[in-house]
């Protein structure tokens, strides 16, 4: 064995010595809400646009104001946890207390590899000893320090159940929305780029009856008449 391979193997042993818990930590939380707001963002032009919204949801007026309101607080709240996540103190103990009181039913656990500098996958016999590390860890702090650790971490997890409920809600609505934005975009998309082979290929729009400036006039005219309105 060579002292490279020496090395991965010793790093892969002591995993369990720096333990998270696959679906509960902070960096898998901030994936998550940087997902929810950039879906959001798809769809946020429906904000100041009710008669789209209205239409985008079957004609259900009094449905499409229950969404806006939904929808506008929902994407407050996740900007602001987003800015507490990386603005404000995040403990440095929220990854490991969840081992510390065995939170293995959240995903299992994963353990930091010091050689390859990433996070993997535990074996269910590796829990007790993650486990028993994190604990360790956890119990070195006063029982004023443990107090402020666990208040500020049932607050992030609080606040994360609570916006992951609501952009639940909301899910389907956000995709039929999402989606439609989707389809507009590429309509969009696919107008330009005829608009530019169209110029070229009429030398500046000077051949009136060129093919392209026909295929191009034609995909104008297929644009659904609410896309010119809004």
């Amino acid at each position: 064995m060579t002292a490279a391979e020496e090395k991965a193997y010793r790093a892969k042993q002591f995993r369990y010595k720096k333990p998270i818990v696959r679906n509960l930590n902070i960096e898998t939380i901030r994936s998550e809400i940087w997902d929810m707001i950039s879906y959001s963002e798809d769809v946020h032009w429906y904000d100041d646009d009710i008669e789209s919204l209205v239409n985008a949801l079957n004609g259900d007026e009094e449905e499409a104001y229950e969404f806006k309101i939904a929808f506008s607080d929902l994407v407050a709240e996740l900007e602001q946890f987003q800015d507490d996540l990386e603005c404000e103190f995040v403990s440095d103990y929220f990854d490991i207390l969840f081992p510390a009181v065995g939170a293995s039913y959240a995903g299992g656990y994963l353990g930091f590899d010091q050689y390859e500098g990433d996070y993997y996958g535990l074996a269910p016999y590796e829990y007790s000893f993650a486990e028993d590390e994190a604990a360790k860890k956890v119990m070195s702090l006063t029982k004023k320090q443990l107090l402020e650790v666990v208040g500020q971490c049932l607050k992030i997890v609080y606040s994360y159940i609570g916006i992951r409920y609501r952009y639940e809600c909301l899910e389907a609505a956000i995709e039929t929305l999402r989606g439609e934005n989707m389809e507009r975009l590429k309509i969009i998309k696919s107008i330009e780029e005829q608009y530019l082979i169209a110029e070229k290929s009429s030398d500046g729009f000077k051949w009136k009856y060129d093919n392209e400036v026909s295929k191009l006039d034609n995909m104008l005219q297929a644009v659904p008449q609410e896309y010119w309105i809004q």
